[in-house]
């Protein structure tokens, strides 16, 4: 018995009838395009015409240059491959960078230089015993046997580094030298014959150049990305101790770390370094390191090992006008006040004390902090400069012979003063110069108490000055250091402390 047909499957046929058949009628309806698409039919048949070669050639030129450049620095360009063991969280987080950096920075940075990072409740979870974590990032070949220039970040901790060239082909890599101040490597690989890419010189880039940047981000090898130069001497972005990039908007991205930014003339003016981004990926704010500070760390990495750095023994604070007016100076005074003086080193003997602000160095104005590390880094040991200096209301001019500085020493120093103010309990500064006039005190009397961190000191609070510690003055920060250094464990602190009431001592246990 023949059963009424279902309603959809009558619509189904319907509509596969309906197809053709409409298609048909419209056609042969001969329906017009719409005006509007007939007018632009119209132009776009008269622009094809006048097309004119001699118009589009200067764009075509620069197109060309784009692609020659990028022929010329591939085979130069290599992927790096990092492995690290991982025993907990920990050693998962010691990566080896600089403290302090902002928070887009170190996404940037993050574990993996370029994987995906892990959850936070992940990283809490701890790390398997023996895990290894893979690392991204890039490098350029800067001479034909086989040294490469990449980031110390890309390469930090690594226990075992794998390089890919352009054609894939895989070598082992050992470290040469490493120099996180300014987060550069060398690397060497056991090869000859390589395209080695020429290193140009950064103090001809301007705002407005082209800049085009090769890397591997997210792992994809031999990205070209191009854009600008949108600024030079970016200092103080927290990223290292001798912070001065050049900026571009040249799109680089987790992985493109360690890899070259190039000139039109396909030149290394920098090596890509870090982004500014709020969700880790590219926002158009990329900071390379300069290829001028660049060739002097790969010189001094491939001859000695290490990067020969200029020091004066002052630890300079970045001036401001709360700071200034705190102080008792200029609002619009700009330079690197100086904090503490090591005592022996060359500031020490030159006359340089605590609260002197550094204005200028060999006639080159330091308006902040970075810019004097920089400078005085930056000088070869056992040359002479002229160090200006503001003090009392004038500038004096002091000649200082540079030092070479020795990290491990510094790094020593650095960690003894913590281990004694975290026994102590407590941190101090130099004092404010209202507070001294205040108090009455001489310039560079005392240093002043500016946390009680752990317990409650009997006698003691934030805001007393500490006068002598065990009969011993002190006038900085770094005296103070010295006299709680030779205090051995478990013995007493005699401290003459002034505040606003009266004069006293306390003894610290």
């Amino acid at each position: 018995m023949n059963r009424p047909m279902s309603t959809w499957k009558l619509l189904s046929l319907l509509a596969v009838v309906a197809a053709p058949v409409g298609y048909w009628m419209l056609a042969d309806s001969k329906i017009n395009p719409s005006a509007a698409y007939a007018q632009q039919a119209s132009q776009a048949t008269e622009a094809r015409a006048q097309l004119d070669p001699n118009l589009i050639a200067p764009a075509e030129q620069l197109s060309k240059a784009f692609r020659e450049v990028a022929k010329s620095v591939k085979p130069s360009v290599v992927s790096i491959k990092s492995l690290v063991e991982r025993r907990n969280v920990a050693q998962r987080r010691d990566r080896g960078l600089p403290q302090g950096l902002p928070p887009e920075i170190e996404r940037f940075l993050g574990p993996g230089f370029g994987l995906p990072e892990m959850e936070p409740q992940e990283q809490e979870a701890g790390v398997p015993e023996g895990m290894v974590q893979l690392g991204l990032g890039s490098g350029v070949i800067v001479r034909q046997d086989g040294y490469i220039l990449t980031n110390n970040h890309v390469v930090a901790n690594a226990t075992e580094l794998e390089v890919y060239l352009s054609d894939d082909t895989k070598y082992a890599a050992k470290v040469i030298g490493t120099d996180p101040r300014t987060d550069l490597a060398v690397l060497k690989i056991d090869a000859t014959g390589l395209i080695a890419t020429p290193v140009g010189d950064s103090s001809k880039v301007e705002v407005g150049d082209w800049a085009i940047a090769i890397g591997s981000p997210f792992g994809l090898a031999q990205t070209v990305t191009a854009g600008i130069i949108s600024a030079t001497k970016r200092t103080d972005q927290g990223i290292t101790p001798y912070d001065d990039f050049i900026q571009t908007d040249a799109a680089i991205n987790p992985g493109n770390s360690g890899g070259p930014l190039l000139n039109l003339r396909g030149e290394i003016i920098g090596i890509n370094t870090a982004i500014a981004s709020r969700g880790g990926g590219y926002n158009g704010v990329c900071f390379a390191v300069p290829s001028n500070t660049a060739s002097r760390v790969l010189n001094d990495l491939i001859t000695n090992g290490t990067v020969s750095r200029g020091f004066i023994g002052v630890r300079p604070a970045a001036m401001s006008p709360e700071l200034a007016k705190q102080l008792g100076m200029p609002a619009d005074l700009k330079g690197a006040l100086v904090e503490t003086v090591t005592k022996g080193m060359p500031a020490d003997k030159a006359g340089i004390r605590a609260k002197d602000v550094i204005v200028q160095i060999d006639g080159v104005d330091i308006k902040s902090d970075s810019a004097m590390r920089r400078a005085i880094g930056e000088t070869k040991p056992g040359t002479k400069v002229n160090v200006k200096i503001y003090r009392d209301g004038k500038t004096i001019d002091i000649p200082v012979e540079v030092a070479a500085l020795d990290e491990k020493a510094l790094a020593a120093s650095e960690r003894q003063a913590n281990q004694n103010l975290q026994r102590l309990g407590f941190a101090v500064d130099a004092v404010p110069a209202k507070i001294a006039r205040n108090l009455q005190l001489e310039p560079g009397e005392g240093v002043i108490v500016t946390e009680i961190a752990r317990r409650r000191i009997p006698g003691l609070k934030v805001g007393d000055v500490i006068l002598s510690v065990n009969g011993t003055a002190v006038s900085s920060v770094e005296d103070f250091v010295d006299a709680i250094g030779e205090v051995r464990a478990g013995e007493a602190l005699s401290l003459v402390i002034r505040d606003e009431n009266s004069e006293r001592m306390v003894t610290v246990r």
